[in-house]
């Protein structure tokens, strides 16, 4: 017996208070089947009072007449519903101590309850509020063992919460009011690591639950998916090498932490965690130690003419003597072992025209009266075919014409010949020689740009060993190159 068939028995059948007690438990376990049922939002309201059903008092159970109104939603809205309510106490037989509550509708149909509920008032297909769902956990009273479920069931209910962009909430708020207090501020740091709270909202707190949890959540931040707002995983968009910079730095001062003791403690293993974060190709067996920064997919980066020079460490003309060395370069590439995709925005013609910068340090790069950014292309280009070689999605933008864009691919192809090592060759050789070989330096030495075969279908006077004078490079296209519509 329930605990509202003892009210019952503790109290007389004929009472009114008892009887909505017990319509309104219906109502509630109604409710309670699933969130939907809840967004239903019944309620009960007595009319007309109560009366003794004799005729079965006399007989094997006792019976009580209650006249209600049911409100609720309906696919036809806010409804109002009028019903007659017979609550039966059976006292004897099999199903002794039992109580049924029938109705009888307007159309003098009588029905038990629960069957009146359920054609009455359906569940409504449409968008659950999360105001409900956090009403129907908290009022249901069940609980289940989230550490016995399977890992794809909990990916699933992660993948849930995640698996679309927050425009409003707490963090969406946090972060506003950050913008706004920091606005002039350019130097700030923005707070935390916002290229994977980004993605998680409201829902960031589920990296503090545990290290499981904390590990599926950063897998699917991190390697992305179809169901996901953000399906690239993660990934840096950067328009200049000091944005390029203050991200990096950033999510390098967060330790991933999806396994135990995987943050340093001690001098030696602090030691160990840099070893990391310098060659994780090399020490792959440290991954313990990854920080967010290890775990970015994809970089799409855009830069100045002389900042992708410097990026790329461009040696033509003697550039390379004027390298700063505390700005990044291709070579942080090499500590992203998850790096699977480098997109390249060439840069496009200045806003302020084709004037050099008199900042102290850099070579004009544009001629007073015929600027070449054809040939700063190519400087940049070619440099990047053979240094980005190792990786196998690399991907240029904005180039001039259809020529630069073959020219490009042509380059690339053959740098990726002439490096002759696939991904998996270098793990296999930094696994059995403890970091590598010493390889034959080839006759072209590696770094330099490849001499032009077609300079002089295009009437340019580019060679690839060029030094002093070359810069600013002087303009020997048939049509100016400055003026084409890509630059702008």
């Amino acid at each position: 017996m329930d605990l509202f068939s003892k009210l019952l028995h503790s109290v007389s059948i004929v009472d009114e208070k008892s009887s909505i007690l017990y319509i309104r438990s219906v109502l509630r376990a109604y409710q309670q089947q699933s969130p939907a049922h809840l967004e239903l939002a019944l309620e009960v309201h007595e009319f007309g009072g109560t009366s003794l059903d004799k005729e079965r008092a006399v007989k094997r159970h006792s019976s009580i007449v209650t006249n209600v109104l049911i409100e609720g939603n309906s696919p036809k809205g806010r409804i109002s519903v009028p019903l007659t309510c017979l609550i039966v106490l059976i006292e004897r037989g099999v199903k002794a101590g039992s109580i049924q509550c029938k109705v009888i509708t307007y159309s003098q149909r009588a029905q038990l309850l629960e069957q009146f509920l359920s054609f009455t008032f359906p569940v409504i297909d449409t968008a659950l509020q999360q105001d409900t769902l956090w009403h129907w956990w908290q009022n249901n009273g069940k609980m289940f063992n989230w550490a016995r479920l399977p890992t794809e069931l909990k990916e699933h209910v992660i993948e849930y919460c995640v698996h679309e962009s927050h425009a409003s909430g707490v963090y969406s708020e946090k972060l506003t009011r950050f913008n706004q207090r920091y606005k002039s501020h350019r130097r700030i740091r923005k707070p935390g690591p916002q290229e994977i709270v980004q993605q998680l909202g409201d829902w960031f707190q589920l990296l503090y639950v545990s290290h499981q949890i904390r590990a599926i959540t950063l897998r699917l931040c991190i390697f992305g998916g179809r169901g996901l707002a953000y399906a690239n995983g993660l990934c840096l968009v950067s328009s200049s090498p000091r944005s390029f910079a203050a991200c990096l730095n950033r999510l390098g001062d967060y330790y991933q932490m999806v396994e135990e003791n995987s943050v340093p403690t001690t001098a030696e293993e602090e030691a160990l965690s840099k070893c990391y974060g310098r060659f994780p190709r090399i020490y792959p067996e440290l991954h313990r130690y990854a920080t967010l920064r290890h775990g970015v997919q994809k970089i799409s980066l855009g830069m100045d003419f002389h900042s992708f020079m410097h990026f790329f460490k461009v040696q033509a003309g003697g550039f390379q003597q004027l390298q700063k060395p505390r700005d990044p370069t291709y070579e942080v590439f090499e500590r992203m072992p998850h790096l699977n995709e480098i997109v390249i925005q060439l840069p496009l013609r200045p806003h302020g025209g084709w004037k050099n910068n008199p900042s102290a340090g850099r070579p004009p790069l544009f001629h007073y009266d015929k600027p070449c950014p054809r040939i700063l292309h190519r400087l940049i280009y070619e440099r990047a075919a053979e240094v980005l070689a190792p990786y196998e999605k690399v991907k240029l933008r904005n180039f001039i014409d259809g020529y630069e864009r073959k020219r490009f691919l042509k380059a690339r192809e053959q740098a990726i010949e002439a490096f002759n090592f696939t991904k998996v060759d270098l793990e296999k050789l930094y696994a059995d020689d403890g970091g590598g070989v010493e390889l034959g330096v080839t006759e072209r030495e590696v770094g330099l740009p490849a001499k032009a075969k077609h300079e002089d279908d295009m009437g340019l006077g580019y060679a690839g060993d060029v030094q002093g004078g070359f810069f600013p490079p002087l303009c020997y296209c048939d049509d100016h190159c400055a003026l084409s519509p890509a630059l702008w």
